[in-house]
């Protein structure tokens, strides 16, 4: 698979062939070349298709490098929350959950990382911020962390 450095300088090089083509085109020596210009022009003209075609590959390469990147973030990320009940969580030093709910859906599908808030009509009801999945607030609530005992460190 090609990189972008290589998509680049192939970029660079269909530019250079398409002003020694135009060039060509303009030099008037004689009128028994007009063959010879429309089929420079046409040469032009297949370029200039070509290096569009070239940028949308391009374009294409940088979408999917970023999608290759979101993918590898999820995969690292992927054993840094924990499910209990209706929602994950981030876990504490034992590995218990604590803190606020992310949405499962997000989660095992997009591979994204997305808070539940409180639904503004209904505060038993928890909404994905991506989604809008609807959890039920006592599946999906915050996890406080655990009270310490006098003379715990």
């Amino acid at each position: 698979m090609p990189d972008m450095a290589t998509i680049g300088a192939l970029l660079g090089s269909v530019k250079t062939a398409t002003e020694i083509a135009k060039f060509i085109r303009e030099s008037d020596v004689s009128i028994e070349r007009a063959e010879l210009k429309l089929k420079v022009a046409d040469l032009i003209s297949t370029l200039a298709d070509v290096k569009m075609e070239l940028v949308e590959l391009q374009e294409a390469f940088a979408a999917k490098d970023e999608r290759i990147r979101e993918l590898e973030e999820a995969f690292q990320a992927k054993d840094s929350l924990v499910r209990r009940w209706d929602a994950y969580y981030i876990p504490d030093a034992d590995g218990a959950p604590i803190g606020a709910p992310f949405c499962v859906r997000c989660w095992d599908i997009d591979h994204k990382q997305r808070r539940l808030v409180h639904d503004s009509k209904e505060y038993r009801i928890r909404v994905c911020i991506g989604c809008g999945h609807r959890y039920e607030n006592r599946l999906a609530g915050d996890i406080a962390p655990p009270k310490m005992e006098e003379g715990e460190a």
